[in-house]
């Protein structure tokens, strides 16, 4: 084969690993996630979603959220959301970061809780980035939430779980 033939064929190659490494960095469209949801009296509902990115390299975008939907009542006395972010494998370590309301309290090594309680309102989300170490072979979200929806309506907690089985 003469040599120009080959060289385009290897920087075909290259284009194609280049372009295949884009696609799987790109985590929206790679993500992991789950929800449950609850019907509660007065015809509201209140939803659990636990979302975090499908691939990565040194971190890993995560989201968590509880959210109240319908007008009866608009917003909740308070609601809870209680996010659970771990490292699976071998060894492991994790680091987190969160958005500013929410506290931050880690477990172990590769559990941490990020916890956040908002009042009068229909929404408590939490957010950030993990940073796994170690011999991670796997991060997981595990998001749960609660809410006293009015003197006479609170909803235990209800959870969401994505992450390998």
């Amino acid at each position: 084969m003469n040599k120009g033939i080959r060289m385009r064929l290897m920087s075909g190659t290259a284009a194609a690993f280049a372009a295949a490494a884009l696609v799987l960095t790109a985590s929206p469209a790679n993500a992991t996630s789950a929800s449950t949801s609850v019907g509660i009296p007065g015809g509201n509902k209140i939803s659990v979603n636990a979302w975090h990115c499908g691939f990565y390299v040194s971190a890993c975008d995560w989201k968590a959220s509880t959210k109240m939907s319908g007008t009866n009542p608009r917003k909740a006395k308070w609601i809870q959301n209680r996010a659970e972010l771990q490292a699976h494998g071998v060894s492991v370590s994790l680091t987190i970061s969160k958005n500013p309301e929410a506290t931050l309290t880690m477990k172990s090594r590769s559990l941490g809780e990020v916890r956040w309680k908002n009042t009068n309102a229909n929404i408590s989300d939490t957010y950030g980035q993990m940073r796994p170490g170690g011999a991670t072979t796997y991060v997981s979200t595990k998001s749960c939430g609660s809410a006293k929806v009015t003197n006479s309506i609170n909803i235990s907690e209800k959870c969401a779980y994505a992450g390998a089985a």
